[in-house]
């Protein structure tokens, strides 16, 4: 079967013509800068500052996605239980929105990796080495929120928003912290059981 858009140039330049999706520089925005000031603290602070801001990203994410999460579990149950077969709109729907964030996805974790490692290991060779002269640190955190700015870039190259990009690597803290939640618990109940 022919594919009519590749082959017509009239239909896709009268398309690029009418339809065209203006954003807004993603480097100029706030969410952008909140960021690279983010970063900045964790990698001028010590390991205590940085534990510090990393719990206060957890409580963030955990105040937010909490409330929001039961608010829409409830509707999605109300939806299913009223129309049932709205269930399998639903869940396609969410499966194609999810494939696209799959798509970008291994981007924000690498990015999001470089959030928080770098400033880690920068503060574990503070720890070791103890009496570095302070040009150094700045020269380090200088450097290190120049390579946060390229990565950024080039996500937003790759069309990710600085919004949605900002809270995908705020709450990383929160949700490594909630993947290794279960598995404590388990291990809690399974000890229980061989004590009987």
């Amino acid at each position: 079967m022919k594919n009519f858009f590749e082959e017509s140039d009239f239909l896709k330049s009268t398309i690029q013509k009418n339809v065209t999706i203006q954003r807004k520089p993603q480097v100029n925005t706030i969410w952008h800068w909140v960021l690279l000031i983010l970063f900045g603290l964790l990698a001028y602070g010590s390991m205590t500052q940085q534990f510090l801001l990393i719990a206060i990203f957890i409580a963030i994410a955990a105040i937010v996605r909490g409330p929001l999460m039961l608010l829409w579990g409830a509707i999605y149950s109300f939806l299913i239980a009223f129309f049932p077969p709205l269930g399998i709109v639903l869940s396609i729907l969410f499966f194609l929105i999810n494939l696209g964030t799959i798509a970008k996805s291994w981007r924000i974790s690498l990015t999001s990796a470089y959030f928080y490692l770098v400033p880690l290991l920068g503060g574990i060779l503070r720890a070791v080495i103890k009496d570095e002269p302070n040009y150094i640190v700045l020269i380090f955190v200088a450097c290190s929120l120049l390579g946060l700015h390229f990565l950024l870039n080039w996500l937003y190259k790759n069309n990710s928003l600085s919004r949605t990009l900002t809270w995908s690597i705020i709450s990383v803290p929160y949700a490594i912290l909630i993947m290794l939640l279960p598995t404590r618990f388990r291990r809690v109940k399974s000890n229980k059981k061989l004590k009987f």
